[in-house]
């Protein structure tokens, strides 16, 4: 019988304390042997308490508590303390357990994220082929297709560079290539130059663009580049998705030490149950609609890494048919 279960370790020390017993006791024959047999008897219920919790508790808990702490990337551990071993296997448990799901969200989203790409891409390599296949078939000939399917094809294929170079750009964020120039310059002028940059195509849909500033400083700390980016990213998103006649508005406002710079518009607004994921990769709010008007659905991620890097985050408060208004911080500079 394997002494391994609290039953077995039970009898098992019954029996070892009862044999003790009678072999003392069958050799006592005055109170003095009573005395030496009792301390004894005490010694050998010691010594067999201490061998059974050693070698069936104590080893087998200090190999578990070992485990532990080399999975925690520890060395040495501590002296054991009995105490402390369900807390720490219970923190260790959860660790990987929350490990565990992190790396089943991690799979989850790798899975998503190339169906995305091969959808995206999907679209603009079959509309290729189709014009292609077309222009093989005879339509190079005519004069009233050939222009238009090869006009066609390039728009296609400007879709297909703008996806890879948004991938890339995410790619270099998520990475120590991508480092941060930070340096002091003028937000405000920035943005006007964003705001110029976007009139054009503001003024056909006659989307009005402003910029107000209440704040007492126009100088951030920023890496400047990327900021642009983030401005284009986010004004370009809010012509796409305003109305005619609407208003897009970039805004400054002082807070203590830092800056808050919002880009809000009344165009259609956001469902409340998109927020969540909406600064997700190749996340479209209304599927159609952005793949209509352009875009690589790549954006509003591509801002929220940026920000990211500058130890800030994207908030983002939006209602349908009102508009929607995206907003970030950034430390004033000198």
């Amino acid at each position: 019988m394997k002494i391994n279960t609290p039953t077995s370790i039970a009898v098992f020390l019954s029996i070892v304390i009862f044999l003790f017993a009678l072999i003392l006791f069958y050799f006592l024959h005055n109170r003095l042997d009573f005395l030496y047999g009792f301390i004894l008897f005490y010694l050998l219920v010691i010594t067999v308490i201490y061998y059974v919790v050693k070698n069936f508790f104590y080893e087998k808990i200090k190999i578990i508590y070992k485990n532990i702490y080399k999975f925690k990337g520890t060395s040495s551990i501590r002296d054991l303390d009995i105490e402390n071993v369900e807390r720490e296997a219970e923190e260790w448990a959860d660790a990987k357990e929350e490990e565990l799901n992190a790396y089943k969200r991690d799979e989850n989203y790798r899975r998503e994220f190339i169906g995305n790409v091969s959808h995206e891409l999907k679209t603009p390599i079959f509309n290729i082929q189709g014009y292609i296949q077309t222009l093989l078939d005879g339509g190079l000939n005519d004069n009233k297709i050939n222009m238009k399917y090869l006009e066609r094809t390039n728009k296609s294929v400007d879709r297909m560079i703008n996806i890879v170079e948004d991938l890339e750009v995410i790619s270099r964020l998520e990475t120590e290539d991508s480092q941060l120039d930070l340096e002091p310059f003028n937000i405000v002028d920035l943005a006007k130059e964003v705001i110029e940059a976007f009139e054009m195509k503001a003024n056909n849909m006659n989307i009005k663009l402003e910029l107000n500033n209440d704040s007492q400083s126009e100088i951030v700390i920023g890496d400047k580049n990327k900021i642009q980016q983030v401005f284009t990213n986010l004004i370009s998103n809010s012509i796409k998705y305003g109305k005619k006649d609407g208003t897009t508005r970039v805004k400054f406002f002082d807070m203590e030490n830092n800056m808050l710079i919002e880009i809000a518009d009344d165009g259609i607004g956001i469902e409340e149950d998109s927020l969540d994921r909406l600064f997700e990769r190749f996340y479209r709010v209304d599927k159609n609609r952005s793949r209509e008007i352009g875009g690589t659905g790549l954006g509003l991620a591509i801002v929220k890494h940026i920000l990211e890097g500058h130890n800030q985050q994207i908030n983002v408060r939006s209602t349908v048919g009102v508009g929607s208004t995206f907003s970030f911080i950034l430390e004033k500079g000198k």
